[in-house]
């Protein structure tokens, strides 16, 4: 299970601030939501109709902590802080792996 990443400094940087408190509940609730689903840091607007609306993600935007894109909204910088998709798909694999491995040595099977 990928976690959402928040750095420690976020209770009081500038952009966190800028957008106020409720703003921010949305922020972290969406990148869980994004971590969950594998977005990418990409949030559709029906998403963003239930976790606060247009008006909080415009908030986000102005304190550019997000970019508005068609459809939805993208998290600032979410590949330089956040893993991608493609990234936890390879490590659930070799997890995966590593406990069929695990298993089969347990059980008495070797690798053919």
């Amino acid at each position: 299970m990928p976690w959402f990443k928040v750095d420690d400094t976020l209770a009081f940087h500038s952009k966190t601030l800028a957008a106020g408190n409720t703003a921010m509940g949305m922020w972290v609730r969406a990148g869980a939501w994004s971590m969950q689903t594998l977005s990418d840091g990409f949030i559709p607007n029906d998403i963003i109709k239930q976790l606060g609306g247009r008006a909080l993600a415009r908030k986000l935007v102005d304190a550019d902590l997000w970019i508005e894109k068609d459809g939805g909204y993208a998290f600032h910088e979410w590949s330089e802080r956040q893993p991608s998709r493609a990234k936890v798909k390879a490590d659930r694999e070799a997890n995966a792996e590593r406990i069929r491995k695990w298993r089969a040595k347990k059980d008495g099977e070797t690798d053919a």
